[in-house]
Formats: structure tokens, sequence, C-alpha cells
């Protein structure tokens, strides 16, 4: 080794050499003028950091798949060849995470913290790997420590705030949602930490107001469901409950996604077919569709086998238009024998898509033929009845709908419907009375159709009462042309 490549990589280390009881005085300098005597204290020197600094994992890398055995081994053998280097130890530390092998990334975090202490990246993605193993004050810290170098990174700021609530910290995570309330981006997160923690509290109408906005922000959040669930029954209201547990089975564990530039750096250090799935799915919720679609072909490259992408390409393909490649992949799911009754909805789905009505029919009906409470496809089916104008089926549909997913509202709104242009009035409004929370965006409509069911059942009062709420409601989510037809319809009622 040369002397100047010693001190190249002291300096790359992000070692102090006074932290060995060295000081480049004088007389360091001057047996810098010696090569043999610079090799000699560059190695002094690095022998002192490699006995302090965090050891590398010990790695069991036959346990691992294939792709995951291949990927760890590369980046192991280039951090041990280079042990001193941050970015080497660093990019283990990552592989590492996103093949889930959390307890050994943050072992390998901690090393390339200590080899680069200003470093943000390290503290950020130790904390997530901490997140990960539920040690949430350990991973508060590491936020906290990223924050100091980067205040403005927001994905920090929220995991900051949830690692917070996780351990039980609440004063001092409320204030920080409070803050994250004021970024559209967070604003989710931080309504659904504000709930629990109102609920933790026992404020559980607090909490309902909170969780109540998160699920209107993002429709498909179980987690937020859940948490609802046990607020409304709190206070006393199991019907909300039952239907928000309902929502909750439903969407599982859908998370609203969030740009995430730093932890980005790890999953795309993963290219399975399984990890690319995933990664068209959340392309494909943040209206990428062209992302999205190149993500699934990757999984079906690697694993052409896999339904579920075939699958979700029919509606990808569809929603471009492009009905020639959405049929492919419906006949490769057909082939395949998995997932045909999502199969046959999404190819129902498409041939509604270019109007060919009788054929969408019995796609549905296939789809219902496999899955009798497939609730998607009722609704659909329904839908097509009604153009033909056979509303006694289109109702029959409708029910059959609401039956195998009590909380499908799009589905009870439509039953509701069907049954005042059957001149089932007083049916109509029992059903319709069970949209009238959660009062989202949503609501509006379903409020103004149950004020026309009263009207028509001679309940003029109740008509007028409902059909201003429908107004107001519809005014405060922007939905002018709505609030411009109620308001015709007061008029004429008054």
């Amino acid at each position: 080794m040369r002397s100047a490549d010693c001190g190249s990589r002291i300096t790359n280390c992000g070692l102090r050499i006074a932290d060995y009881g060295l000081r480049l005085d004088g007389g360091l300098k001057s047996a810098f003028r010696n090569p043999h005597s610079a090799i000699r204290v560059c190695a002094v020197v690095l022998s002192l950091a490699q006995i302090s600094l965090p050891p590398l994992p010990q790695l069991a890398f036959d346990a691992y798949p294939p792709a995951a055995r291949e990927a760890v081994s590369r980046a192991h053998q280039i951090a041990t060849a280079r042990p001193t280097d941050a970015e080497a130890v660093g990019t283990l530390a990552r592989v590492l995470h996103a093949w889930d092998q959390w307890g050994a990334a943050h072992d390998t975090y901690v090393r390339a913290q200590a080899l680069a202490p200003r470093a943000f990246e390290w503290q950020y993605l130790d904390g997530l790997a901490l997140q990960r193993l539920a040690r949430h004050a350990e991973a508060a810290g590491h936020f906290d420590e990223a924050l100091q170098r980067s205040p403005g990174y927001l994905p920090a700021r929220v995991k900051l705030a949830e690692s917070l609530l996780e351990s039980g910290s609440l004063d001092r995570a409320e204030p920080l949602f409070e803050a994250l309330r004021r970024e559209p981006a967070s604003e989710p997160a931080a309504e659904l930490g504000l709930g629990r923690i109102a609920a933790a509290k026992g404020q559980h109408g607090a909490a309902v107001t909170h969780l109540e906005r998160a699920v209107a922000l993002f429709p498909e959040w179980g987690a937020a469901y859940y948490a609802l669930a046990l607020s409304y029954r709190a206070l006393g209201r199991r019907e909300d409950a039952q239907r928000a547990l309902e929502r909750n089975a439903q969407y599982g564990p859908i998370w609203p996604a969030q740009n995430d530039s730093v932890f980005a750096t790890v999953t795309a250090l993963r290219d399975d077919a399984q990890t690319n799935l995933q990664r068209g799915l959340k392309l494909a919720d943040a209206g990428d569709l062209a992302g999205a679609i190149a993500a699934h072909e990757a999984a079906l490259a690697r694993d052409p086998s896999i339904a579920q992408a075939h699958v979700n390409l029919i509606s990808l393909y569809g929603r471009t238009q492009d009905w020639a490649r959405a049929e492919q992949h419906y006949r490769a799911v057909v082939a395949i024998g998995f997932n045909l009754d999502e199969a046959h909805y999404d190819y129902g789905v498409l041939l509604g898509l270019q109007e060919r009505w009788g054929p969408a029919a019995e796609a549905y009906r296939q789809a219902i033929a496999i899955n009798p409470r497939h609730a998607l496809a009722h609704n659909n089916l329904g839908q097509i009845l009604e153009r033909d104008r056979r509303f006694d089926e289109a109702a029959a549909a409708y029910r059959q709908a609401v039956d195998s997913q009590p909380a499908f509202r799009l589905g009870r709104f439509n039953l509701g419907r069907m049954l005042l242009a059957l001149g089932r009035t007083d049916e109509a409004i029992v059903e319709l009375e069970k949209l009238i929370q959660p009062r989202d965006a949503e609501v509006p409509r379903y409020l103004f159709a149950l004020a026309t069911a009263h009207v028509r059942a001679g309940h003029r009062a109740e008509g007028i009462k409902w059909a201003t709420d429908a107004k107001q409601l519809a005014l405060e989510h922007g939905q002018h042309e709505l609030a411009a037809a109620i308001v015709r319809d007061l008029a004429r009622l008054k």
C-alpha cells in the first residue's frame, strides 16, 4: 500500500486519527516523509479502527432462497473486501434489508453509521429496519438522528411520529402528527396517528373524527378501518363498527403509498418475481400505468406461472385500451387455472369498456359461478341488467352484492335506486339510511337519494331535511354540480 492510499482510506472511512491518540502534528508529518513509516502508521490506525468498529454480521447463506443468496453473497464479498468503505457496507445493509433480513441489516447499518457518522441514509434506513423488528423506541432514536441531518425529509418525520406512538410516547407524538396534518402527502398518516392517540386517551368521539377523515383520504386503508371499528364499538355504534370491520377484512394490509426516495434505494435492489409484482401494484395505485405494466411483465418474465400478475394485466391493459394484450393475459390465466373468479370479473370489465354488454354479462356470471359471493361481479351484472331495463333482475343482483359484502356502499346505493325505480320506497329508505355514515365525499349523493325516497313516500319535511344536508356536504366536498341540482329540487319542494 502506498502512503497516499493510506491517507485516502483514512479520510474515506470517516475515521478521526485523534480518536486513537494520534495527531497530524509535526511528528506524524515527518513520519510520512518515509513511505515505510507511513505504511506502519496506516496499519496501526486501520487496525485500531477495525477493533472499535461494530463487526459485519455472520450470515447463514444456505438458509436464503437462491435469488437472495446470490444478491447477499455478492454484496457481502464486496463489504468484506472493503470493510472500512461506508458505501460498500451500507450496500450490504440495503441488500439484507431488501430481502427482509432486518436483524442482520440493522447490525450492518450500525457499522455504516460508525464509518459515516454524518450520513443521513444509514440512520434513517436503520430506523426502518428497527420498526420491522418492533423495536420502536430505538427506531425513534435513529429517526431523530436522521432528521438532525435532513430536517425536511417528510417520510422521516412520519416515521418518527409513528415510532413514538408505537413506543407509547403519545405526548411527543401528538404535536408531530398535528404538524404533519398540514402536509397533503402525510395528512392520511397524521389523521390515523391522531385518531389512535385520541382512542388511547379514551376520547373516542375525537378519534372517530380523525379516523373517518383518514379513510376519506384513503378509502382502502384496512388498518384505519380497524381502529375506527374499535372506537365505534366504544361509543356503542355496533352497526358502524361491524361495517368498519368488514372494510378492514376487505382491504387488509393496503396502506397509502408515500414517495420515499431513500427507501426506494432498498426496494430497487430486489428484483425477484414477487417484488416486481408488488412494485407493479404500487405503481398502479400511484397512477403510473406504464410503470405498473412494465413491473408486472418483469414479474412474469421471471415466473410466468404467477396467475395474479396475468389477472392484474387484464385490468392494466384494459385501462390503456390495449384490448389484444388484455385478452392474451385473460387466456393465460384461464390456461393456468388459478384466480379464475378475478380473471372472469376483470375480463367482464374489459368487455364493458368496449360496450360488449352481452359477453360482459356472461363473464360476470362465470365469476359468480366460481365465487357466489363476488360482490363486484353481482353489482356489475346488475348494472347491465339495469341497462336492459330488467329492473327486478337488477335489484336481485344488487341485493346479492350487498348480501355478499354488507359494507359495499355502491352496491347498496344501486339497490336503493332500483327499489325506488320499482316504486318500493319504504324498502329503498331502509337501504339508503344505512349509507349516511361515514360522511365522506361519497355521502352527498347517497343523502340526495334518501331525500328523494322520503319525498316519494310522502315524507316532505324529512325529504327537505336530507336534501339540505346533502347540499351542504356537496359544497364542502367541492361537488358544485350536485349541489346545484339539489338546490333546484329544493326550490320545487318549497
